[in-house]
């Protein structure tokens, strides 16, 4: 079975991507101030949430590419510490005047970050080949 190349960039790299994506829900959930009542619109609501912990999942299972050789502990890992962090912000938000507690985020930052188990899936065909092996091989065509 031929497998579809796909690059992987330096695990610090990988990391502060997940870094990067915590670093927006953290602020958008707990730091920055809503004014007035919740959203308006909540459906539009949920599909933010849906699609942050959507991003979170994917930089989390592209973070950990490597391990790869444990599929079920690391999807585990990765949909079980998704769906963690997104409880402890529905938490800390229940705690905060001008946020609320809601679970219907809940079940949306919960099925955002069960998407990516469509990539553990689609994962199975590809092979990762470092990003500068693959630019210069690339650069040689």
């Amino acid at each position: 079975m031929t497998r579809l190349r796909f690059p992987l960039l330096p695990r610090p790299l990988r990391w502060l991507g997940v870094a990067g994506v915590l670093g927006a829900i953290v602020y958008f959930s707990l730091l920055r101030a809503v004014p007035g009542p919740p959203t308006p619109t909540p459906f539009w609501d949920k599909r933010l949430h849906f699609a942050a912990y959507a991003a979170l999942a994917f930089a989390f299972a592209y973070a950990t590419a490597r391990q790869r050789d444990r599929p079920y502990r690391r999807a585990a890992l990765v949909i079980g510490g998704t769906v963690g962090f997104g409880l402890l912000i529905e938490l800390a938000q229940g705690t905060l005047p001008y946020r609320y507690f809601g679970w219907g985020d809940l079940l949306a930052n919960t099925l955002g970050a069960l998407l990516v188990s469509v990539w553990f899936v689609v994962e199975r065909r590809i092979r990762y080949v470092r990003a500068r092996k693959l630019a210069a091989e690339l650069n040689q065509n």
